[in-house]
């Protein structure tokens, strides 16, 4: 009885190599794919942190423009090509007539507030230029907050 099945022992050696040479450039792009996935998403969230970090500290010094700007980058130090934008400014309570840097006080029913508003960009470059991306992907963030000042 072993006789009768030895010459299909010796057909299935050379497959799990064939197999294996077939799917590993499929799992690899596969894998490759994750991880850029991965590092973008990363950078996503970085930005966007990185915009809040520089409203909360415009919070509590809204006219710092360069101090929100610093706080942004400082939050997202790995991303050496952050660039940060801070402004300013008065609106009516409602949102409405928004002033950017209260050079003059908005006409408002209620009442007039301050607010900070800080708004992040990031260009992200994948390992592998995927066609339909392109070669960079421009992320963004944005954090606009009232101060009580």
């Amino acid at each position: 009885m072993q006789h009768k099945f030895a010459h299909i022992a010796k057909e299935d050696r050379g497959s799990s190599l064939v197999e294996t040479a077939v799917l590993m450039p499929v799992l690899m792009l596969l894998f490759v794919g994750t991880v850029n996935f991965g590092r973008a998403y990363y950078s996503a969230i970085e930005v966007s942190a990185a915009a809040e970090a520089g409203a909360l500290y415009g919070v509590q010094n809204p006219t710092d423009v360069s101090g929100m700007v610093a706080a942004s980058k400082l939050d997202a130090a790995n991303l050496s090509s952050l660039s940060p934008v801070a402004t300013y400014g008065c609106e009516c309570s409602d949102g409405s007539s928004a002033v950017a840097s209260c050079g003059t006080a908005p006409t408002c029913t209620y009442n007039v507030v301050n607010y900070v508003e800080v708004d992040t960009s990031y260009i992200y470059t994948p390992i592998i230029k995927y066609p339909v991306l392109g070669s960079a992907v421009t992320l963004h963030g944005s954090a606009r907050m009232r101060s009580a000042h």
